[in-house]
């Protein structure tokens, strides 16, 4: 099953929290992520995505048995569950097995072709043997996949509290300018 039908299944609260805490996640706030993970695990246990941020800590922790441990665990509840596969993948690259990271990344995107992530991982592999067209074939896949997504707030700009002192000191400038 994909991430966001896991996600799916949660309430709208529960939705909220679990992005609030990738949001963490993302800018490597690890604590406060596995807190707002934890919270929510104890309402919907063994909730295979926050398995798997999990196991993403434990990769940037170094802690690469432990995330194999975890990884293992989810794979076990649901076989095609691609994050996690990448992941693997990422640990097999990590200890110096670019071949078996190949075919991890290779199988990630045979049971889910628009995973951007494990285009993009397989890209930079090919980087790395110096299979620069293959290279930059399956980086552009990962792009048009949307493996670096930013979310941004459809607001406007002159509504961010942060940017209406700048604005407000701008205009004053141009009056200034204007009048003198």
């Amino acid at each position: 099953m994909r991430e966001e039908e896991y996600i799916n299944t949660l309430d709208d609260e529960l939705q909220k929290q679990y992005k609030e805490a990738s949001d963490l996640l993302d800018i490597g706030e690890f604590e406060e992520a596995k807190e707002k993970f934890n919270a929510i695990l104890e309402q919907q246990e063994q909730f295979i995505p926050i398995l798997n941020k999990f196991a993403v800590i434990e990769i940037y922790d170094n802690n690469l048995d432990k995330a194999k441990e975890i990884l293992d665990e989810i794979l076990k509840q649901d076989p095609e569950y691609v994050p996690a596969i990448t992941n693997l993948g990422s640990i097999a690259k990590k200890k110096g097995n670019l071949d078996r990271a190949e075919k991890l990344y290779e199988k990630a995107i045979e049971i889910d072709p628009e995973y951007g992530n494990a285009y993009n991982n397989l890209g930079v592999i090919y980087r790395e043997q110096g299979k620069y067209t293959k290279s930059v074939r399956y980086l552009k896949k990962a792009r048009k996949r949307g493996s670096y997504s930013f979310k941004f707030d459809d607001k406007p700009l002159y509504k961010n509290k942060g940017c209406l002192f700048f604005i407000f000191v701008i205009i004053l400038a141009i009056l200034y300018f204007v009048l003198t």
